[in-house]
């Protein structure tokens, strides 16, 4: 008996299979697309920071593919300044030997530092017909023994008796006063083949071990040849200028080595392969910049590519604007004003005249940039980006990027290095000479017109007292008087920077407490990487030096001396010859030449230090505040750009070009140049695809 009746008994329901079977298959729909969704979701994310990312490293390897090439640039472009800078210290080593060694002798010129400001100098105060008449330019006018002929206008002829037959005395003084007078006429000869010698040897020698010199001077006594060839000692002027000129091109082909596109890693393995690696120097450090900051992961080595987009026209250097003709003068003694004595011989007297060694061509003493054509580097860099889950497969990308040197200087574009006018004529009759006397102004507000800059007591003192002891000159270079040692020694002194100098140039230096560059090793002397010739150009190194000397000698059948020749016929042969063997023998060796230069290597002594041979350590420059620059307050001379956060690295100045990332419109909308006043003639470089990017890049 059932307790409820009215329950019936419960049985299971059937339930519908069709109906489950539906439901499932929603739910695994909806999983596969809320998974598929997740899926893509999670792809795009990886897929856009994965192109983030290589779009960010693609911009970062332009970036440091553009800051490599500019810094080679502004290194270059250092490296110029430094060798104009040098071309300046040689022509003041010059002036050291025209004004100081050729005039110390005058007992006008003063023996030490004379405190008489910029009083000009008076050269050679000849007393004639009681009215002392100064020359009014450097003369060249050695004295070899205790005998300072330079004060003298003539030396006079010797009286000599006629012969009689009839009185032994009469016949013995006139034999004596014979051989007198011939031993006059020599002395007379001699004096005008030293003076003129010092001259051509101070302009024209290129021959260092001055193999030629000793054997002119063979006969001379040991002392006198040891003191003349400690005067000349050195290569001269017009060769060395050329030397650096030739230097200063390399690097200026280097700066416009032509762009290299597109570049990769085997294209830039053969340029390191080259046979002048520097002159791609810009290319290959621009590209392994980029090569190895993109790396061999996101970006396949061999997809990645460099183009550089600057103007084949990159560096314009005038050469010509600093470039002068220039005079010398030597003491001669020729014999004039002939008269019949009781012999019915001549015996003239030997006289006192100017001869002129002139450079009647200009000769270049400095170069400087020309501000409208400006010095940038751009490049693109392409490469494709493997990308996770990219359906497109790799991603071809791009990156444009632009820097420049910037915040410095190569040199003044208009530096005065000569002075107009002629000496005095007294016994001077040749007037086809250039009309320029070398000078340079050396204080602040100086020029180099007449009782300015080297042409003053003032200069002449302080260089004077550069040779040591001061006692020295009166007795002659013969007498063991003033040593080589002593002369090179001035010689740095003389070469020494001066403050007219110190924000025209960039004056090489390691002063101050720079921890990041040092320039000159235990020897104080720096090497610079310029070629005399690139390896291209070795070919025609012969033609290029016989053409640039072939301008000095335009007309040599104009320049015709007082004694009716040609002082130049053949120089320009035997210049050419000189030059040319240092260059192929001399210089072919490893520190093979002067301060151990060599045809590949330029050096550099320190313009600071005054180095010597007896082991003592090398000493500061000193001298005169107003007429010498120390290495003691470097900010007087380090004044290219510097702002670094640190102020004790501020405080010591900084010398050279910094680099700088600039948008592409600073180049392609043709902004003022450097000197705020000339546009740039250069336009940015490139093809056709950067023509149609360029315009839309913001950076």
């Amino acid at each position: 008996m059932s307790y409820f009746p009215s329950l019936k008994r419960l049985r299971p329901r059937k339930v519908d299979s069709t109906l489950h079977s539906s439901e499932g298959g929603q739910i695994s729909i909806m999983i596969a697309v809320m998974m598929s969704t997740f899926i893509l979701f999670f792809a795009f994310v990886i897929n856009t920071g994965m192109l983030i990312h290589a779009k960010i490293n693609i911009q970062n390897a332009a970036d440091m593919a553009a800051y490599a090439g500019a810094s080679v640039q502004a290194r270059q472009l250092t490296q110029i300044s430094y060798l104009n800078y040098e071309m300046r210290r040689q022509w003041k080593k010059f002036l050291f030997r025209i004004y100081v060694l050729g005039n110390l002798y005058q007992d006008s010129f003063p023996k030490g530092p004379s405190g008489s400001g910029t009083t000009p100098m008076q050269y050679f105060q000849i007393d004639l017909n009681n009215n002392k008449t100064s020359y009014g330019a450097p003369i060249t006018c050695v004295v070899l023994n205790s005998d300072n002929y330079c004060r003298l206008s003539k030396l006079p002829s010797l009286y000599i008796p006629a012969d009689t037959f009839l009185d032994s005395i009469n016949a013995v003084l006139r034999e004596t006063l014979i051989n007198l007078n011939q031993i006059r006429k020599a002395n007379c000869t001699g004096i005008a083949i030293t003076n003129k010698f010092l001259n051509y040897y101070w302009l024209y020698n290129a021959d260092p071990s001055l193999s030629a010199a000793k054997q002119a001077l063979g006969d001379l006594q040991g002392n006198i040849t040891n003191s003349l060839l400690g005067l000349i000692d050195g290569i001269g002027i017009v060769p060395r200028e050329l030397l650096l000129k030739f230097r200063i091109k390399t690097l200026e082909s280097y700066v416009n080595d032509p762009p290299a596109s597109p570049l990769n890693y085997e294209k830039t393995q053969a340029l390191m392969g080259s046979i002048d690696p520097p002159a791609h120097e810009r290319s290959i450090q621009a590209f392994l910049s980029a090569y190895y900051t993109l790396g061999n992961h996101t970006f396949p080595a061999n997809s990645i590519q460099m183009d550089e987009l600057q103007s084949p026209n990159q560096l314009k250097l005038n050469y010509t604007s600093l470039a002068s003709p220039f005079d010398t003068y030597a003491i001669d003694q020729t014999f004039g004003g002939a008269e019949i004595n009781g012999s019915g011989d001549p015996h003239p007297d030997c006289q006192t005249v100017l001869v002129p060694v002139s450079v009647k061509r200009p000769l270049t003493l400095g170069v400087f940039k020309e501000p409208s054509t400006l010095t940038y580097y751009a490049v693109r860099v392409k490469a494709k980006a493997k990308i996770l889950f990219s359906p497109f497969g790799d991603l071809d990308l791009k990156a444009y990027a632009a820097a420049r040197p910037f915040g410095s200087r190569i040199g003044p574009t208009h530096a005065t290095f000569v002075r107009a006018g002629t000496p005095n004529t007294l016994g001077f009759a040749n007037t086809n000479v250039a009309g320029f006397i070398p000078n340079l102004p050396v204080r602040k507000q100086d020029s180099a017109s007449t009782g300015n800059g080297w042409d003053t007591m003032e200069v002449l003192g302080e260089m004077y007292s550069a040779i040591s002891p001061s006692t020295a000159a009166p007795n002659g270079l013969g007498a063991g008087g003033i040593t080589s040692s002593m002369i090179h020694q001035a010689y740095a002194k003389a070469m020494a920077p001066n403050p007219w100098e110190s924000r025209q140039y960039n004056i090489i230096n390691d002063a101050g407490q720079d921890a990041f560059i040092q320039n000159f090793g235990n020897n104080e002397i720096a090497a610079i990487w310029a070629p005399i010739f690139t390896p291209e150009n070795q070919a025609n190194s012969s033609k290029e030096i016989q053409t640039e000397v072939q301008a000095l000698f335009t007309d040599p059948q104009s320049l015709v001396g007082i004694d009716g020749l040609n002082p130049y016929q053949g120089l320009q042969d035997s210049v050419t010859q000189s030059l040319q063997t240092y260059i192929a023998t001399t210089l072919s060796q490893p520190r093979g030449g002067e301060n151990y230069e060599s045809q590949w290597v330029a050096t550099i002594t320190n313009p600071f230090k005054l180095v010597t041979n007896d082991g003592t350590p090398p000493q500061d420059i000193v001298g005169d505040p107003n007429l010498i620059l120390t290495s003691g307050n470097p900010l007087e001379f380090k004044t290219s750009w510097n702002k670094p956060r640190r102020s004790d690295l501020q405080a010591q100045g900084r010398v050279g070009y910094s680099i700088k990332f600039v948008s592409f419109d600073s180049i392609a909308q043709h902004q003022t140049s450097s000197n705020g006043q000339d546009l740039p003639n250069n336009d940015i470089g490139g093809d056709a695809e950067a023509s149609l990017d360029i315009p839309f890049i913001k950076h």
